[in-house]
């Protein structure tokens, strides 16, 4: 698990669309379920536009997608992307559901999708938007990998350290300790002998907590050696 530093806005609309895929996959109510996939759909479609935007530096794609995305790479002097197959297929087909979501009076079996129709959604679009970074010779966005949320939260934290052996050198007074703050409450993550090097249980514990943490804090001893802050606006959940 990941705890989610979403310094993008184009990210936070990402995990956005992945928070939905998970709140689809936990339902057990075919009338939230249904709620949750339209969601993802549209969210991630936006997630789509924005980076066909980006990649290609034109505001106005959104607008009749596919018409003005082809008039963007052409504009661009790039290759036409090839709508009768591979992925851009695959998103014309989602694009005429979105549209059907959107604008139209749908029916009953499309207002109740399965989970399933979620899970594609998410797929073809990190697809898609990995695809037309690439088509424009560009770096892909490093966040489009993140395929992981939580979905409900209930407020409670599993402690990090919860069922922690103790070891010889715990109640050493140099020992290192390092904690993290989570809801403003400062908890205890490990303590380690006197000579260890902090960057790696650092990285480990804001990487593998996944929880919203804003603060890991380094203590020698009693004293304070080193607190890392993160800007609670970007960390999703905090």
């Amino acid at each position: 698990m990941l705890t989610k530093y979403v310094t993008d806005n184009h990210y936070h609309i990402w995990t956005d669309a992945l928070h939905a895929r998970q709140l689809a996959r936990q339902t057990s109510n075919r009338w939230d379920r249904g709620t949750y996939v339209r969601w993802v759909i549209t969210t991630g479609w936006t997630a789509l536009e924005i980076g066909c935007q980006d990649a290609l530096e034109e505001p106005k794609i959104s607008y009749s997608f596919r018409k003005n995305l082809d008039a963007a790479i052409m504009k661009a002097s790039l290759k036409p992307l090839v709508w009768d197959s591979g992925i851009w297929k695959q998103i014309s087909e989602l694009l005429a559901l979105r549209k059907r979501i959107a604008h139209q009076f749908i029916g009953e079996k499309e207002l109740f999708q399965n989970t399933d129709v979620a899970e594609n959604a998410i797929k073809v679009i990190r697809q898609a938007i990995k695809a037309i970074y690439i088509h424009c010779d560009k770096s892909v966005p490093y966040w489009i990998q993140d395929d992981f949320d939580e979905g409900w939260t209930t407020g409670a934290l599993q402690l990090h350290a919860s069922g922690r052996q103790c070891n010889s050198w715990d109640d050493d007074p140099n020992a290192i300790k390092i904690t993290y703050i989570y809801k403003d409450q400062e908890y205890l993550s490990n303590i380690y002998p006197p000579d260890t090097d902090c960057l790696q249980p650092i990285e480990h514990l804001f990487n593998g907590i996944g929880k919203p943490i804003t603060a890991i804090r380094v203590y020698k001893g009693a004293a304070l050696a080193q607190e890392i802050n993160f800007e609670i606006s970007c960390v999703r959940g905090a």
